[in-house]
């Protein structure tokens, strides 16, 4: 009997510490600026940020083979569906004046301030080796994007650690349909 009550009581004190352990979400980096939720490339500075031009919004223009491309107009755009908050879609990238190296894909939230991979699972770049000329453009990529948040959007994008290209959008909310 005696057993049985010490291993009764050894059961009440794990159960009472074991609710006192913290589970607590850790929240990310916070500075007093930029929020960073994953380890930012080194090469992405607040001067970027600061010089992102909210008015130019990515655009639709037809290329040199009449591919419809969002984008701006001989620099950079992608083919692919609009993008909703936390849902993946492929697209495929489009560069003029880059052909080769490595292109890195930075989305910066402009009211939260947080900065985000825009490839999925925390990738941040894709080699242009190998990549084909199509569309007109002299380098694309393919790759499955997401943003987690909808509202207004940087993506800026680096060809080898220098600024390319910086396209403006909106993320709106997925819509949820209902079967009835």
């Amino acid at each position: 009997m005696k057993s049985k009550i010490t291993y009764i009581a050894c059961l009440v004190c794990l159960l009472v510490i074991s609710g006192c352990t913290s589970s607590k979400v850790q929240e990310p980096e916070k500075t007093d600026e930029v929020s960073v939720i994953d380890e930012v490339p080194s090469f992405v500075t607040d001067k970027d940020l600061d010089q992102i031009d909210w008015e130019r919004k990515a655009v639709e223009f037809r290329t040199s083979t009449n591919a419809k491309v969002i984008g701006n107009e001989n620099r950079l755009g992608i083919i692919g569906p609009e993008l909703k908050a936390n849902k993946v879609e492929k697209w495929l990238w489009h560069f003029w004046g880059m052909d080769k190296g490595v292109a890195t894909f930075v989305g910066y939230h402009r009211n939260t301030s947080t900065i985000h991979s825009v490839l999925i699972d925390g990738e941040w770049s894709r080699s242009l080796t190998g990549s084909s000329a199509v569309n007109g453009a002299d380098g694309s990529v393919p790759s499955n994007v997401m943003l987690p948040d909808a509202g207004e959007w940087a993506i800026l994008v680096y060809s080898d650690g220098e600024l390319f290209d910086t396209l403006v959008m909106d993320v709106k909310e997925e819509q949820h349909t209902s079967h009835k």
